[in-house]
């Protein structure tokens, strides 16, 4: 699921197109101050970088 994610915010952010452990970085600090976001994320699925 988090895969998928990734590949979303590389279509949708233009920075990150191109960036593919730029994108990974980003949804895990997106993890790390959202933790509650995704339904995935609340039962512990949470990406590893970040």
């Amino acid at each position: 699921m988090n895969d998928a994610l990734v590949v979303w915010a590389r279509r949708k952010y233009k920075k990150l197109e191109r960036h593919k452990t730029k994108a990974i970085r980003w949804l895990g600090q997106l993890a790390k101050n959202l933790p509650k976001l995704f339904v995935h994320w609340r039962l512990g699925i949470l990406p590893a970088a970040g």
